[in-house]
């Protein structure tokens, strides 16, 4: 408990010291071996373990194995080389069944047994063997037999390849042949599960990796049993809570310390409930910073770090109390010395010190006070300096070093120092990379190589160099896969740079950089629905473990790049290069079989080539990307002619609140139709097609990816002409909701959305629907009825969100059922006399998750409506659709996570919400149809797309119930018979826009395709079938 408090205290785990010399002899191996893969496909390693209960006799070898993966910071197995009068503790530890005696090749025979391990808190297999008076034991999970029987081949001495770390190694015993071991003891299973995600959670925090940290902290909160120790419970929300706060989720974040507070308030009296309750306040402090509250945070902080006591009082300073116990010894001290246990409180209390002061640095620089600042960092100094002497494992510390010397070369530059700025940056460069191995290719080290860049960048110099030093850091930062990263000021510098030089070098590499760049830049909101995604599609352990393959070989092509072009002189850069190139080899062929797999094509976001990307556009055809960076939007358009990037040049405190009025000018007059501000419209037009206007309206389709003003905002309802907003404004008395004259982004160009360059390509390169069968629908869900039995019984929503089901039944009653006239017309529309559909009672969550014939259906049509993240009150609950309550194991959602494990094979998903219940709460109507874009739809979008759906058409906002968007949706079927989904959808909006009482954007603007939308609605088999429909219903007439 002590080691896990102090590793949660200082967000690091500081336990582990040198260990003592020993006499005995015993195997001469390295302090860290690679083992070769584990069942799964994940390679497992083996480093020494200092602190193992097991191997307490100080002339025993103690290993600790560890595999990739979800439990990558957990040890999975011990390999243990100890006297054989030492092995009690060993079997304290275990609890077996029945052992059997086994050959092994190059062992001879050995012992095989199932157990629970106790320390490890799983069921494990140990095989063991007696060699020259010691015992040989390895304790593993059964998934990782082959290796466990590598790590006893290397304690016996037999030599293994303990440098490959991508080989494959076979067990040799049949672990099913042994007998089982007793029952698992569940309470220590979930202690281990709880401190295995703590540590991970601490790990991810301290690399930049914040959105994997929330992942792993709130499935470890997920798996606590009630009964779990308060402490535990509260260590997990607390640090959840700092990831959220670090990914701007400040809302989650709060909610997270929140409940900390009632637990710690409830039970004053819990084990180190003073420790919890400062570590409260220090994240409370490190939030407050977060949120650019630095009055506030500095309150705090000066409440935590203990204050340098006065010359008079040396005493009462604990950092000096502590440098003076590191005085050198002599003679015995000295030996005692060399043994001796950190001291875990002193040295919680210097890492807290040393980081409240970095952040009182922090915080004093951000509100324009450099010289208390200074003073702040030379008392994070002192702290680290003794830290620093201390008898710890130093690698784990390096995050800490890296902070304070990033801080440093802030207060530097902001005195004109640029030299010894660049200096300290290197320092903070050189101590993450000192740090082990997966903290030194996190995104906190891409953003200290960007840092240095944008610093680099303002001394001048080659335009060249400067723009390579930013291209290498950005490649960093994508090979960190850090999802929702809050990127540093500089990555604005190089764009900036990167449109500078591509006006002076058209036909240089600053496009190709520029479009990099913009791919590495997520929205944290969209990215944790990302990870969700993807931890679904990537159930399947050997699809995860190429996934992994794919992150691990790119960051370890961007380190050897770094040492390439950094390297000191006489590096042997012909080797690295090899290297390079040989890991290079590996990547395209594991990303080549990465390909074929559909589920995770969906959820794949890996950056394109611009050559990529505009093989995979049609002719005519043109990408849109705006995306916001920082403080501004940048924008790029991808032709067969060429390239244009540029910035908007109004900041987005100037551009946002334009597409607010245009917005609001939609659907925000509450009962009644606000008039379309035309004017408005045109001014964002203006604003985010910038220099690429020409070129955008000359296409004859449009693929748009954007974000910014335009996340919640299509561009289809943009304006693209002053002649457009002088004609209404001479009409607007005699006909005000006639907007028949005015050119809109959608009247000119087909238009279709894209989540990703990525996701383009991939939905462009599947093959059409096979399916047997045109159209499927689902609607009209039951609203639960008042007498039903429901109160009580908790549903868990997803993300760790649980409600009462009574939640959802009265939000069933609240929202209006969708007629399921709506699917009649639709299949009316495509020709179909009968329609498949599945509605009222009988739509119900379960009854869609067990329906085996989905996939023989290339149109599915669900009208009805959508709820948003975070409706129930849990800041991270994932989007659903409603349904109607089935039996036992329903209710009445069908979850974003739910739906990607749906099997699918169709050309079109529709997802329509036309009818919004009157009188309900804001909050409440934003469930009904997605009154706002953003991460909602992405969700929703992206799990229908990871479930083999080529595209989907949804809406923007809800869609009125009066009967234009019913009209638009049959118009929609009937030109898709024929054509494409992109081009029936603008036949459609054009003839609503043709129309004087339909022209409204309300009416039509809201619907929106992403994915293929160049695809045929209906093909094969199934778009016969509709001729043949066709043809009958003419013969009968």
């Amino acid at each position: 408990m002590t080691r896990r408090l102090l590793a949660t205290l200082s967000l690091l785990a500081l336990a582990g010291h040198s260990g003592a010399a020993t006499a005995a002899p015993r195997p001469n191996l390295p302090d860290q071996v690679e083992l070769g893969r584990d069942g799964n496909g994940d390679p497992c390693s083996a480093a020494r373990y200092w602190n193992d209960p097991g191997a307490a006799d100080p002339f025993a070898v103690s290993y600790g194995l560890t595999c990739r993966g979800a439990t990558a910071s957990r040890h999975l197995g011990v390999a243990r080389w100890v006297r054989s009068g030492q092995s009690d503790a060993i079997a304290a530890l275990l609890t077996c069944g029945a052992a059997k005696e086994v050959a092994v090749p190059a062992l001879g025979m050995v012992r095989a047994r199932r157990c629970f391990d106790k320390l490890l808190g799983l069921t494990t297999v140990e095989t063991e063997l007696i060699r020259n008076g010691h015992l040989l034991s390895v304790s593993a999970i059964p998934i990782a037999q082959g290796p466990a029987e590598e790590a006893l081949r290397m304690l016996a001495g037999i030599p293994v390849k303990l440098g490959e770390r991508n080989r494959t190694v076979a067990p040799v015993i049949d672990v099913a042949a042994l007998a089982p071991a007793p029952e698992a003891q569940a309470a220590a299973t979930a202690a281990n599960d709880a401190d295995s995600a703590l540590q991970q959670g601490l790990r991810y925090v301290r690399q930049g990796l914040h959105m994997e940290a929330s992942r792993v902290l709130n499935d470890g909160l997920s798996r606590l049993p009630p009964d779990a120790p308060i402490g535990t419970r509260v260590e997990l929300l607390l640090v959840a809570g700092l990831a959220d706060s670090n990914l701007r989720f400040f809302d989650s974040a709060e909610s997270y310390f929140a409940h900390v507070d009632q637990l710690l308030l409830a039970n004053p009296g819990i084990p180190n409930a003073a420790v919890l309750a400062l570590k409260r306040r220090s994240y409370a402090a490190l939030d407050l910073l977060n949120r650019r509250k630095f009055g506030e945070a500095i309150t705090a902080l000066d409440q935590i770090a203990s204050q340098r006591a006065e010359p008079g009082q040396p005493l009462l300073d604990p950092t000096l109390i502590r440098a003076l116990n590191q005085a050198p010894a002599r003679g015995r001290q000295a030996a005692a010395e060399a043994v001796r246990t950190p001291d875990v409180g002193s040295l919680s209390q210097l890492v807290i010190d040393a980081q409240a002061n970095w952040a009182r640095s922090v915080a004093l620089l951000a509100q324009n006070k450099p010289a208390d600042a200074n003073a702040a960092l030379a008392l994070a100094d002192r702290n680290f300096e003794v830290l620093r002497n201390e008898k710890i494992d130093q690698q784990q510390v390096r995050w800490l070093e890296a902070r304070i010397e990033r801080q440093r070369a802030r207060l530097l530059l902001r005195n004109g120092d640029r030299a010894g700025a660049v200096a300290a940056l290197d320092r903070a460069v050189l101590a993450l990379r000192r740090a082990d191995a997966d903290g030194a290719t996190g995104p906190t080290l891409a953003e200290t190589e960007l840092e240095r860049a944008g610093v680099l960048a303002r001394g001048g110099g080659d335009s060249q160099a400067l723009l390579a030093n930013f291209e290498d850091a950005v490649d960093s930062l994508i090979a960190a896969d850090a999802q929702g990263a809050v990127l540093p000021p500089s990555i604005e510098q190089y764009l900036d740079l990167l449109i500078a030089d591509a006006k002076t070098h058209p036909e240089g590499k600053s496009p190709e950089r520029f479009f990099r760049a913009l791919q590495a830049v997520g929205d944290p909101a969209i990215a944790r629905q990302f990870v969700q995604l993807q931890t679904v599609v990537t159930a399947d352990p050997h699809l995860a473990a190429k996934v992994q393959d794919v992150q691990d070989l790119e960051r370890e092509i961007t380190r050897i790049r770094f040492e390439i072009a950094s390297g000191p002189a006489g590096t042997d850069t012909k080797t690295l290069d090899a290297k390079r190139q040989q890991l290079e080899a590996q990547l395209v062929e594991t990303q080549a079989a990465l390909e074929g797999n559909k589920a995770y094509g969906a959820v794949n976001d890996a950056p394109v080539t611009i050559a990529e990307l505009r093989r995979a556009l049609h002719p005519g055809e043109a990408y849109f990307k705006l995306t916001k960076v920082r403080n501004y939007d940048f924008g790029m358009l991808i032709d067969a002619t060429g390239t244009v990037i540029y910035r908007i040049k109004n900041p987005d405190i100037e551009v946002d609140p334009v597409a607010k009025v245009v917005r609001a000018s939609i659907d925000g007059g509450g009962d009644k139709l606000p008039h379309y501000n035309v004017g408005a419209a045109y001014a964002l037009f203006t604003l985010v097609a910038g220099p690429a206007t020409d070129r955008l309206l000359a296409a004859n389709a449009l693929v748009v990816d954007a974000s910014g003003p335009l996340q919640t905002l299509p561009l289809g309802v943009l304006v693209t002409d002053k002649a457009s907003v002088e004609r209404y404004a001479a009409s607007r008395a005699a006909a005000p909701y006639d907007y028949t004259g005015v050119d809109f982004v959608a009247k000119q160009v087909s238009l279709s959305t894209a989540l990703s360059p990525r996701s383009l390509i991939v939905a462009r390169n599947l093959a059409p629907s096979a399916a047997r069968y045109p159209f499927m629908g689902f609607a009209q869900h039951e609203p639960v009825p008042v007498s039903a039995e429901v109160s009580g019984r908790m549903i868990s929503i997803g993300s760790n969100c649980e409600v009462e089901q009574k939640a959802i039944a009265l939000l069933t009653r609240e929202l209006t059922p969708i007629n399921a006239r709506e699917l009649d017309r639709a299949g009316a529309a495509l020709g179909l006399s009968q329609v498949p559909e599945l509605i009222g009672a009988a739509f119900t969550d379960t009854a869609v998750k067990q329906r085996t014939d989905l996939d023989q259906f290339q149109v599915l049509h669900f009208a009805t409506h959508g709820l948003t993240e975070g409706q129930w009150g849990c800041a991270k609950a994932p989007p659903a659709l409603v349904t109607s309550l089935g039996p036992d194991g329903s209710d009445a959602i069908l979850s974003f996570d739910e739906i990607a494990r749906l099997r699918l094979d169709a050309n079109l998903v529709v997802l329509s919400a036309c009818d919004t219940a009157a009188g309900v709460s804001l909050s409440q109507a934003r469930a009904a149809g997605q009154e706002e874009a953003g991460a909602t739809l992405e969700g929703l979008v992206r799990a229908f797309l990871a479930a083999n759906a080529r595209a989907v058409l949804s809406t923007y906002w809800p869609i009125s119930n009066a009967g234009e968007s019913e009209q638009l949706i049959a118009d929609f079927y009937h030109a898709a018979r024929q054509g494409t989904i992109g081009e029936a959808l603008r036949t459609a909006q054009s003839g609503l826009m043709a129309n004087p009482a339909s022209s409204h954007p309300i009416f039509w603007g809201a619907f929106f395709v992403v994915g293929d939308a160049q695809k045929p609605l209906l093909t094969g088999t199934a778009r016969a079938a509709i001729a043949a429909a066709s043809a009958s219903t003419l013969a009968s007439r």
